[in-house]
């Protein structure tokens, strides 16, 4: 562990201007900074949960990131609103779950060894702590829980109180030895941890889905109990509040436009974005002209069969050996397969206004390889097969008029920008930071 820690510090040391106490005395304490204290052991557990081998990280790694993580979200809880830090959605899990879900994911895979041996203390293992209210049955459920419109994702008020006031099991940890009393859960206690699959199953009372889940809290309730019982206090609130600096650190983030899914909106990024400059932007496209690149024009044939199977065969035959044109002879059913160039669409331009399907999927192929076989798409008459092979594809260059050029040199600059200010953001709070090293850990 104090090799673990060395490197720690042997980092942490060199954090810009940071200023660095040495002022520790507790054996057991690594650090301090601004109420937040790390034990070796908490260090140790964040660095095996941040280290995978698709993104490797270091001791030392970790423990600036635990620190960094700590800076930031003290900076968003003093300029974030309640509303921008909590950032719920409708869909996904809340973020107090999220919370409790990590914690029993660190503690369960530090002390894996220990959790397990205690389980399998008891025969039925932790089945044997729960009793399930018999009551509560598929039936029972739905008369709970039924959606009066399939539009509704969620319970309302009426549903919400009943579901708090119905106990669906007993939990009950004294034969483990915790001290603890026997504690109800109630489908509510379900309902809130789910989230939008798992509330519609509840919904349509899928009553092994409910079984399942309350399977996995008592799960999840044993790990923390056992942690609460076992853990060091000042460890416990380490994990709460570094998790807790994981969420806030991510609302900031997300507020400073450098944290979306591709799929999110991302309003921070769209506002810098509108107001990058026109002299910007052509800059950038003189700049970058390689990122602008399109293909302008495809020349290429098709064969079209009527069914799926008929066009994997071709596709088969052609990847075989067989030659292009003499598929076309052979199995297509187009008209155009007895023009000079049987099979030819001729030259395809990007410019065309009007384009059709085929023409579209002609413009992703490869040149001189063969595509799979494509479906028509539905509503568009019979239903056809075509096979593609772009035989040449001309590359050009977007003109700086065309829209696509502004909005996507608009949002590299301005994600670029934005990159930089967090940057200088971060420099800032390090070297702000107060922090406080055990130093005999450096031994």
């Amino acid at each position: 562990m104090k090799t673990l820690i060395a490197l720690a510090f042997s980092l942490m040391a060199n954090i810009s201007l940071a200023a660095i106490q040495y002022d520790i005395k507790d054996p057991r304490i690594a650090a301090k900074m601004d109420g937040l204290v790390l034990s070796a052991d908490i260090v140790e557990m964040f660095w095996q949960s941040y280290n995978h081998p698709s993104r490797p990280m270091s001791p030392p790694q970790a423990m600036q990131r635990i620190i960094d993580d700590a800076l930031l979200a003290q900076y968003a809880r003093e300029s974030l609103t309640a509303a921008e830090l909590a950032n719920t959605n409708k869909v996904g899990f809340a973020n107090d779950v999220k919370l409790e879900d990590r914690t029993t994911a660190l503690i369960r895979k530090a002390y894996k060894e220990i959790l397990t041996k205690k389980v399998n203390e008891f025969p039925e293992k932790l089945a044997g702590f729960y009793q399930y209210n018999s009551d509560i049955t598929s039936e029972k459920l739905a008369q709970i829980m039924t959606l009066k419109s399939s539009l509704m994702i969620e319970a309302n008020d009426k549903q919400k109180k009943t579901a708090k006031d119905t106990v669906v099991a007993t939990i009950d940890f004294k034969e483990a030895g915790f001290d603890v009393a026997p504690q109800d859960l109630t489908l509510w206690d379900i309902y809130h941890r789910q989230n939008v699959q798992g509330r519609l199953a509840i919904h349509k009372a899928d009553i092994e889905h409910l079984k399942t889940q309350i399977q996995q809290r008592v799960e999840s309730l044993f790990v923390l109990t056992w942690a609460k019982s076992q853990l060091p206090a000042e460890d416990s609130q380490a994990i709460q509040a570094i998790i807790l600096n994981e969420q806030h650190k991510v609302r900031l983030l997300e507020s400073m436009g450098l944290y979306a899914d591709v799929h999110d909106d991302n309003p921070a990024l769209r506002k810098r974005a509108k107001s990058i400059s026109d002299e910007k932007i052509k800059q950038f496209y003189n700049e970058n002209q390689d990122e602008f690149s399109v293909i302008e024009r495809v020349r290429a044939r098709h064969i079209r069969v009527d069914n799926q199977a008929l066009a994997d065969k071709v596709v088969a035959e052609i990847e075989a050996g067989l030659d292009f044109n003499k598929a076309i002879e052979k199995y297509s059913i187009a008209g155009d397969k007895n023009d000079p160039i049987p099979g030819s669409l001729g030259w395809l331009k990007r410019s065309d206004k009007k384009r059709g399907w085929l023409h579209s999927v002609a413009f992703i192929q490869k040149e001189g390889k063969v595509s799979a076989a494509f479906r028509s798409p539905i509503n568009q008459g019979d239903i056809v097969y075509e096979i593609i092979l772009a035989d040449e594809r001309i590359e050009g260059t977007l003109p700086f008029s065309d829209p696509t050029v502004r909005y996507e040199a608009s949002r590299d600059i301005a994600l670029k920008e934005l990159k930089e200010e967090f940057m200088a953001l971060q420099s800032k709070l390090r070297k702000n930071a107060n922090i406080h090293l055990n130093k005999a850990a450096l031994k």
